[in-house]
């Protein structure tokens, strides 16, 4: 599979959190893990070695802002 720049992969990761209320409001609360980590998991499939920690840390502060798993207050994710 080729892999995408990190601009590209940002961008899907943006469209991926724009969604993110819409797929919770949308789908069942034990499907939603599922629903979310189908699409997520295709971004990180692009993603070059060099920018899966990125690409992995914007997913875990998607889904700890969104209240779907606990995170750590003392890690920002505004620099993921």
């Amino acid at each position: 599979m080729p892999c995408l720049d990190r601009a590209t992969l940002d961008r899907q990761l943006d469209e991926l959190e724009a969604g993110l209320p819409a797929l919770i409001a949308e789908t069942r609360p034990e499907d939603v893990m599922e629903a979310f980590s189908g699409i997520a998991d295709e971004i990180l499939e692009h993603a070059s070695a060099d920018d899966c920690r990125h690409v992995d840390a914007r997913i875990n502060c998607m889904l700890h802002q969104a209240g779907l798993v606990p995170g750590d207050e003392s890690e920002p994710c505004d620099d993921a």
